[in-house]
């Protein structure tokens, strides 16, 4: 490529979408490795905290104007995802996550809430070792320079 700011480079294809996974239905999902928390991130919901996950696999179904589309997106390995949720109980659970530890994080059910819409209900599971401890993709660790973690 010659002209790299040549307008043919800014198309539908050079487009940028939003990396966030959206809840649209129950099942949808991401696995990866957790690897960042961004705390303080104002939303249309008010401040939130933002947790980060080079994913492995997943999928969900986008929202448009909270109508979930009919297929869904696939989650291609080594994309970086937005993740974020409300609530003491998630973000506890989420706040407790190392960098590099490897979770799941899966749409299970909706529950009714006292804000009007029901409450998506996402489960997050963080496997453990024969040891006890939680799993950790060690190549993801050593690839990361000394001093970021």
């Amino acid at each position: 490529m010659e002209n790299f700011f040549n307008d043919s480079n800014f198309n539908e294809s050079s487009e940028m979408s939003s990396m966030t996974v959206d809840w649209g239905k129950v099942e949808d999902f991401i696995v990866g490795t957790f690897v960042r928390t961004r705390r303080g991130i104002k939303t249309q919901f008010g401040t939130n905290s933002i947790y980060e996950i080079e994913a492995e696999k997943g999928s969900f179904h986008k929202l448009t104007k909270k109508v979930p589309a009919k297929t869904p997106t696939d989650i291609n390995k080594g994309d970086l995802y937005g993740v974020w949720g409300r609530g003491d109980i998630f973000d506890g659970q989420m706040n407790s996550l190392k960098p590099g530890q490897i979770v799941k994080l899966m749409y299970v059910e909706d529950k009714p809430s006292t804000m009007g819409n029901d409450a998506k209900i996402i489960k997050i599971y963080a496997p453990r070792g024969n040891d006890g401890k939680a799993l950790m993709n060690e190549v993801w660790l050593e690839s990361q320079p000394l001093g970021d973690l």
